[in-house]
């Protein structure tokens, strides 16, 4: 085997026992890699009847086939398995150092299940494994912990980190990579928390890797890095990062605001831009592994009521879920919540879209003063938000803490009130694009999206704004983000573009460089998979369609392919004011180009053959 080693660490954290598994060799292939085969090994393995938080509940940590092959955007990981916000299958990525360093000790992955007897973290050095008591770690925030072990164990061990909101069970939680880098969304963090896992820890004394064509990938690495470097969107990324074009998203209604009822905030887009972040609080830039963008905020607050030391600084979605979406343009109040965030251990994106939720409840009267444990929920308040609510979410401390701590979906529901305007799909609150701006297919990506609303699960919004062409494989469409017309065409090549893109675990910011043959040659010169372009598409297409399959043994079904009532409502200002979403019309013409079931929302019989999936067909369509 070629680039993946094949081998899973298998963890048992009841029994206190840990062995490596071999992971069929046919599932790479088939499935790619990270998200891809973690899906596979959660379909064969999972007892889909167990709650996400029991113990023999699946964690998979997962590679894929480039992790450590010094190339800007190969050094991620996925992380998957029934998530604890929404209670189906979900996975979330990670950039930083873990991803080589486990590949280079010589594994793929790590499937853990089971619950330790106290408080626990994982220490792998190479081929030795161990579990180890973390008793004086649990409690503390991610930054005290991560400190803690690299000052035990060395700088550059690698290390990922829950902090207490996963212990005290709050279900959009995040394991953070060396203190910067965040597995965000869906709650994984949780997972580790319910098992009594506070850390895993892993130190490779190898450096190196097989490949199927060394000599030939080296020459077309060099070639990658140049064109990523030197690109546009690589300089504007390095310069001003994630939140480089907030200014211009701002104008095209991209950015929600108030909790998604509006969409148009002119100071708010200078006053949180990129630039502005630079100029204001940015001290250097960090980067991934091997990676030459470095798009990683360094920021330092000096004074004022949200002062922060120098450490990791906010992406884009934490800027506009802690900014316009609660309706504030206070930078430093971002670059603070970011920072609180990431050390109690929360998704800004999640944690962000609950507490906008309860702003416009508290405002509409159906969340009183009661109901909050006597906590005024206004807008544009950070004051309260950064310390006060977030600390007392994190510790479900008072009714307002426990009320936010599920997410805006179960808190609605809890008090019976406000549903409509919540901003999800499947139970995961949307992230910072609003498809009545940036583009309808949008729309049609979260909806589909198996995890639930996510803007990087296929390429749709790069495909929308024209940064996508992809002629190799018959994809030249010029699409017109207000329009309808023709994005459930394009979401047909989107998903499996996103799956190939998630399952090798590479960065969506480096892939705008690469192209179909780029895509092959890494495949066949790393990992020896000797794709056509077809074979590679057939296989991102068997990953989407794997992880629908999950899904729909968890009981979903086409109707829950959905947006909510407040994000189909009409855009009510800016240049996007009057553009309603058509959700209806992209997904119908979706089913039937991907030949899916309209009421189930799964392939049908034939398309799973088609595809090669005759096992997996047998099991959702019995004859």
């Amino acid at each position: 085997m070629k680039g993946n080693t094949g081998k899973l660490i298998n963890v048992d954290l009841t029994g206190g026992r840990v062995k490596i598994d071999r992971i069929p060799e046919d599932y790479y292939k088939k499935y790619i890699g990270g998200s891809g085969v973690a899906a596979k090994i959660f379909w064969e393995n999972a007892d889909f009847k167990l709650d996400p938080l029991a113990p023999e509940a699946m964690l998979l940590i997962m590679n894929g086939p480039l992790a450590g092959i010094r190339l800007s955007g190969a050094s991620r990981n996925s992380v998957a398995g029934c998530s604890p916000l929404n209670r189906h299958w979900a996975d979330s990525s990670c950039g930083g150092y873990l991803a080589p360093e486990l590949r280079y000790a010589g594994f793929d992955g790590l499937m853990i299940k089971g619950k330790a007897a106290k408080p626990s973290y994982l220490l792998i050095i190479d081929d030795k494994i161990t579990i180890e008591d973390a008793s004086e770690y649990w409690g503390s925030g991610t930054e005290t912990v991560t400190e803690a072990l690299k000052d035990k164990y060395g700088k550059d061990y690698r290390t990922l980190v829950i902090g207490p909101a996963a212990e005290n069970g709050v279900k959009y939680t995040l394991i953070l990579n060396d203190g910067h880098h965040a597995t965000g969304r869906a709650g994984f963090g949780t997972l580790m928390g319910s098992k009594n896992l506070k850390a895993i820890v892993v130190k490779s004394g190898k450096k190196d890797m097989a490949m199927q064509n060394p000599a030939a990938f080296e020459e077309v690495r060099k070639d990658m890095n140049t064109r990523i470097k030197e690109s546009l969107a690589a300089n504007v990324l390095h310069e001003n990062g994630t939140a480089a074009n907030l200014t211009g998203t701002m104008f095209a209604g991209d950015v929600p605001i108030k909790n998604w009822t509006s969409n148009y905030w002119e100071e708010a887009g200078e006053a949180l831009t990129g630039s502005t972040l630079t100029e204001k609080y940015l001290t250097r830039r960090g980067a991934c592994a091997y990676c030459s963008i470095a798009c990683k905020r360094v920021v330092e607050v000096k004074d004022g009521p949200f002062a922060v030391t120098e450490g990791p600084g906010p992406e884009y979605e934490t800027i506009v879920a802690f900014g316009t979406l609660m309706n504030s343009m206070d930078l430093a109040a971002t670059c603070k919540a970011g920072r609180v965030c990431n050390d109690l251990g929360m998704d800004t994106i999640s944690c962000g879209g609950t507490i906008a939720w309860a702003m416009e409840a508290f405002e509409r009267g159906d969340l009183t003063l009661e109901d909050t444990g006597g906590i005024e929920v206004k807008w544009g308040d950070l004051d309260t938000v950064v310390h006060k609510i977030l600390p007392a979410i994190a510790r479900r401390e008072g009714k307002l803490g426990d009320l936010l701590a599920d997410g805006s979906v179960a808190a609605a529901k809890k008090i019976g009130k406000g549903l409509e305007y919540t901003a999800h799909s499947k139970g995961l609150e949307a992230p910072m694009h609003d498809p009545r701006g940036g583009g309808q297919g949008m729309a049609l990506s979260y909806a589909m999206s198996p995890r639930g609303a996510c803007h990087v699960a296929d390429p749709m919004m790069f495909m929308e704004l024209g940064g996508k062409y992809y002629p190799e494989i018959g994809f030249e469409l010029i699409l017109d983000p207000k329009s309808t017309a023709d994005k459930a065409l394009a979401a047909t090549t989107a998903v499996a573009l996103g799956a190939i893109e998630n399952s090798a675990c590479f960065c969506n910011f480096a892939d705008g460089e690469l192209t179909i043959p780029d895509w092959l040659n890494l495949f066949n010169f790393v990992a020896g998979y000797d794709w056509t372009a077809e074979d590679m598409m057939q296989a991102g297409k068997r990953v989407f369609f794997l992880k629908r399959l999950i899904n729909y043994r968890y009981g979903l079904t086409a109707k829950d392919d959905d947006l909510t009532p407040r994000m189909l409502e009409p855009a009510r200002d800016g240049e996007a004011k009057g553009t309603q979403v058509d959700l209806p019309t992209m997904k119908a013409e979706f089913y039937t180009l991907m030949n899916m079931d309209p009421e189930k929302g799964i392939p049908t019989r034939e398309a799973l053959i088609a595809a090669g999936m005759e096992e997996e067909a047998n099991k959702v369509w019995p004859q």
